[in-house]
């Protein structure tokens, strides 16, 4: 009985792995922000008049990312274990409820409620950092209508700040301010030309945090007035994200056990 159970596993992966039909993942709206920046995650519904008799919350789940695996073994083994949205912000009763929220967001974020009444239902966020990272989902109800809207909110690597000319001592230079905050900043400046121009550039130090995290400004000479600069700002080493991973079964892995 085991052998055929087996077997008819391999024939269901064999097909699935074959397969030329794939889903089309989910396309969210993301939300990209500096780190230790302020996040503004848009929702509104034309069908909300009045707060008395709406309910609305924001909840957020964690990113899931496949990865493709060759050892048959290793993918019927894994483990995916559910976690229940966790609770970022909830309305209710005409007034907001705090207490099943999220200790993570607590101080954290905000609905103005001033214009709630007129479908807006905006969550603002400070002091955004890697484990912000998520789907949220902003849900509504009331007797005139429910509506959902689903996005993505990333940390951004890497940071283009605009770039201002600014005369110093009769002399023309580029100057970029970072909105994030960097534990090591590296700041590489471009032409148009994708040509790296950095050895002409200084760093300071705006401000700093009791962590260590700066925000710096980045002052680039000997610029061109005809051409284009770009300043990009990022840390020096990447942040290890939190993700949950689900082990994917490469294409044509089953071959070595024949065809069923």
């Amino acid at each position: 009985m085991a052998l055929l159970y087996l077997l008819l596993t391999l024939m269901l992966f064999s097909y699935l792995a074959d397969c030329d039909y794939v889903l089309p993942k989910p396309q969210y709206e993301e939300i990209l922000v500096p780190r230790y920046g302020n996040a503004t995650l848009p929702c509104q519904f034309s069908f909300i008049e009045g707060t008395y008799d709406l309910g609305f919350s924001w909840h957020r789940e964690d990113i899931v990312e496949e990865i493709e695996v060759e050892d048959i073994y290793a993918y019927i083994q894994q483990t995916y274990e559910y976690k229940e949205p966790q609770l970022v912000y909830s309305f209710h009763k005409d007034k907001e409820d705090f207490d099943e929220q999220d200790y993570n967001y607590h101080g954290r974020v905000r609905v103005d409620t001033s214009e709630v009444s007129e479908g807006d239902l905006t969550l603002h966020m400070t002091n955004v950092d890697y484990p912000d990272e998520a789907l949220y989902t902003c849900k509504a109800i009331s007797p005139h209508g429910k509506g959902e809207i689903k996005m993505k909110l990333m940390i951004q690597e890497e940071e283009e700040p605009p770039v201002e000319m600014e005369t110093i001592d009769n002399v023309t230079v580029a100057r970029c301010v970072s909105a994030g905050w960097y534990k090591v900043p590296i700041v590489r400046w471009l032409n148009r030309r994708e040509e790296d121009v950095s050895e002409n550039s200084t760093v300071v130090v705006l401000e700093m945090m009791q962590n260590g995290n700066h925000r710096v400004s980045s002052t680039l000479s000997g610029v061109k007035s005809h051409e284009i600069y770009r300043c990009l700002i990022r840390d020096v080493k990447k942040a290890r994200r939190a993700r949950t991973f689900y082990r994917k079964l490469k294409k044509g892995a089953l071959r070595e056990y024949g065809e069923f």
